[in-house]
């Protein structure tokens, strides 16, 4: 599995732009983690939860940066290939993010899953301008950006789907544990 490094630091530069833009989002379903793994769990939780997850092929490791990362495969016949990555930051043993890379899949279709689970996206228009602001500092390949806000309730998490010519990447993040606010 590869991330790439520029996308995973492009969370702390649209996360001021987010924060406030939240306010007006409305989601379906609390943003509160993935799958069973709640933002804030410890990395051993999370862990004891990967098999009822049907996460399989797991490997943990530390960054350079020392974040701790879970790195694992989802094995569900019912979703694309999907690997995912569970990010715990530096000094902090609480999940903060969590990152599924689908090689060639169809982003219409990944986007109505999270459509179901989420409501419906930010207006087109916001995106699209976070989007070009931040187009030159993106990985080569970046093609479009959607982004669910956690509501009123949770105004720091959020969803945001990337799709880039060759895969999609989709983020599950807790702004506040992500920065250490």
């Amino acid at each position: 599995m590869r991330i790439h490094r520029a996308l995973f630091h492009l969370t702390a530069v649209l996360m001021i732009g987010l924060f406030v833009a939240s306010q007006s989002a409305v989601a379906a379903e609390p943003l509160s983690g993935y799958r069973s793994a709640e933002f804030g769990m410890s990395a051993e939780e999370v862990r004891s939860r990967l098999d009822h997850d049907r996460i399989v092929d797991t490997e943990v490791y530390s960054t350079d940066d020392g974040d701790v990362i879970i790195d694992g495969r989802l094995d569900d016949a019912s979703q694309p290939d999907t690997d995912v990555r569970y990010v715990f930051p530096a000094g902090r043993d609480q999940l903060a993010l969590v990152l599924e890379f689908h090689p060639d899949s169809d982003a219409q279709a990944v986007q109505a899953r999270l459509e179901q689970t989420h409501g419906a996206p930010w207006a087109e228009e916001l995106a699209e301008r976070w989007f070009e602001q931040l187009k030159p500092g993106m990985p080569e390949g970046v093609q479009g950006l959607v982004v669910w806000g956690g509501g009123e309730i949770n105004r720091d998490r959020f969803v945001r789907l990337w799709v880039f010519e060759d895969y999609i990447s989709v983020e599950y993040l807790h702004l506040g544990l992500l920065t250490g606010q």
